[in-house]
């Protein structure tokens, strides 16, 4: 998850853990790195309810910017519940222009988030700085299961990449909803980058102790990675949620990564 948390939330904004790699690989670079990253976020709620808060800890190795793996564990706190999560993905080239992602989840006490679930997704990089993305997920809670896509369009020009994604979703048998979103990055040097993005649309997520519900989303956020020493870099992110009817969410988060280059 460079990845940010905030950035999964947002359904289009899941197929999130890929993006900044595969901007790297636009730009024809090449690395072997491995990374140990710890973040923490936390959670403004209005009507009343409690914060909510994570934390989490990243181990990443990539043989190349299109090759890697990493894994991601988690504790969350929502409504009162303690949740942990593992979270795992995978990406690889096919090819000169194609690359696979695929991820895994899974929790054994899943009060709140999903038990387990899975993704995939395929990236195709094409002449003249564009690129399209298509993601598919299906994530089990208690009682429900929710299934997901997405679909990307991006434009890289010189350090800066702009996106669209369209993410539709359904909640078991109810009717397919969705959130589109849009985003701009800006990377600088090998490590640094900045992303801003806004989203509208409905979407499904975890936002009651009893499960997932479908909710009218309004968003708008920011996250970067700043270089502060050859091997060490902070982490942020900020963004603001609006869920019709429910209640208003502001999310910030801090982490520390350190890398082997």
């Amino acid at each position: 998850m460079t990845h940010m948390s905030p950035s999964a939330r947002f359904g289009a904004l899941a197929l999130s853990l890929l993006l900044p790699r595969v901007a790297v690989v636009a730009q024809g670079a090449s690395t072997r790195i491995a990374t140990v990253e710890v973040r923490a976020g936390r959670d403004a709620l209005s009507e009343g309810i409690s914060p909510w808060q994570d934390q989490g800890v990243t181990l990443g190795l990539r043989a190349s910017t299109r090759t890697g793996v990493s894994v991601t564990a988690e504790r969350m706190e929502r409504f009162g519940l303690d949740d942990q999560r593992l979270q795992g993905e995978l990406s690889f080239a096919l090819g000169r222009r194609l690359t696979l992602g695929v991820e895994g989840e899974v929790s054994t006490t899943h009060q709140v988030v999903a038990k387990d679930g899975g993704a995939a997704q395929l990236h195709l990089s094409l002449p003249g700085g564009w690129g399209v993305a298509a993601r598919g997920s299906m994530r089990r809670y208690t009682a429900v299961e929710v299934q997901g896509a997405s679909f990307s369009l991006e434009r890289y020009s010189g350090n800066f990449l702009a996106s669209y994604s369209a993410a539709p979703v359904r909640l078991a048998d109810a009717p397919v909803v969705t959130t589109h979103s849009a985003r701009l990055s800006r990377f600088f040097g090998e490590r640094g980058s900045v992303t801003v993005m806004g989203a509208s649309g409905k979407e499904v997520e975890a936002l009651a102790a009893a499960g997932p519900l479908v909710a009218a989303v309004r968003a708008a956020g920011a996250w970067g990675v700043l270089p502060i020493a050859p091997h060490l870099a902070l982490t942020w992110g900020a963004d603001i949620t609006r869920y019709e009817g429910l209640f208003t969410r502001r999310h910030v988060s801090l982490g520390a990564r350190v890398s082997s280059r």
